[in-house]
């Protein structure tokens, strides 16, 4: 049973062992313009229409999950500062024995650079390792959204949201595009909006990417039993994978300041998913079912005996450095 609180934690982004809260509703996104496509071709023979209804509320448990869901902590936990500021660090359990705990604090601490708290601290993925390419079905025609009225509250989230972004490199300003889409706001636990683009009709237009998800009870079988569990997940783990440059003006978006497009894979793109999987399975192909455990952006080490665990972390860690994760 931890077990499996750990990877409904982890698949929805969390870090810790914890006892789940009820999900808010999600809000349905409003209608937008719909692909024209002659003779109403399938861009996907392999799903049906039960499937793309499932992708569709995927792609927008994607855009809100993350934020409305948040857990209580189970135990108690000790924080591990990793710099000089003291809000940045790491929770570990209070009740390890002292000689792990003091071993992965030193493990934590000498590879304090590998962790991130703000878009300038990412190197990002070599394109050689990742890169996210949307495959477009030549027969679907380009689609330029409707624009969308906004409140005065949510017209300035996303100002200061495209702001942020633009320092971090994440986006550039779109002088000419063929697609263009709305940005939808999102209301955070904390109150705070959230920018997220509605790609329904970029979407629409790009065929299933087939590479398989784990399996989450496999993945629940596969860490139980084990002494000690650390979760961990990457700081906004799709945008460490860049955009393929024929594709990057797609992602175009809208807002009251300009139109821009992504850099980096944002999150709401179909098979967005899916890249990040494979990615992290070449990352990490010789410790996954050892020592290791991955569900997209979520990583869960695992260790049978309490004396090892600090032995995994460091080749976690050493991997993750590896690859400028």
């Amino acid at each position: 049973e931890a077990a499996r609180r750990c990877f409904e934690a982890a698949s929805k982004n969390l870090n810790f062992v914890v006892t789940s809260r009820k999900k808010k509703e999600e809000t349905k996104l409003p209608g937008v313009n719909s692909i024209s496509i002659e003779d109403e071709v399938e861009l996907d023979a392999r799903t049906s229409k039960k499937e793309r209804k499932q992708e569709k509320k995927a792609i927008k448990d994607d855009l809100s999950i993350k934020e409305n869901y948040r857990p209580i902590p189970d135990g108690e936990f000790e924080l591990v500062p990793l710099g000089e500021d003291p809000a940045k660090g790491v929770k570990i359990g209070a009740d390890l024995p002292d000689l792990v705990k003091r071993q992965l604090k030193a493990c934590l601490r000498e590879n304090a650079e590998l962790f991130a708290w703000s878009a300038a601290e990412m190197p990002g993925i070599d394109p050689e390792v990742a890169c996210q390419q949307l495959t477009i079905d030549p027969r679907a025609s380009a689609v330029v959204q409707r624009r969308r009225k906004q409140s005065p509250e949510k017209v300035e989230a996303a100002r200061k949201d495209v702001k942020d972004l633009l320092e971090a490199n994440f986006i550039a300003e779109a002088q000419y595009t063929t697609w263009l889409s709305n940005v939808v706001l999102v209301k955070k636990s904390n109150g705070k909006w959230r920018m997220c683009v509605d790609y329904t009709d970029l979407n629409r237009a790009c065929p299933k990417d087939a590479y398989p998800l784990p399996n989450i009870d496999k993945l629940v079988d596969n860490s139980s039993g084990f002494k000690l569990l650390s979760l961990m997940d990457a700081y906004s783990g799709y945008n460490q994978i860049k955009m393929d440059e024929i594709d990057k003006k797609k992602t175009a978006f809208m807002t009251e300041t300009g139109n821009y497009y992504y850099n980096e894979m944002p999150f709401g793109l179909k098979n967005a998913g899916a890249t990040y999987q494979r990615m992290m399975n070449k990352v990490f192909h010789n410790e996954i079912g050892d020592m290791l455990e991955v569900y997209m952006d979520d990583v869960i080490v695992k260790s049978e005996e309490e004396i090892d665990h600090t032995v995994h972390q460091k080749r976690v860690f050493d991997q993750a450095r590896k690859f400028n994760m």
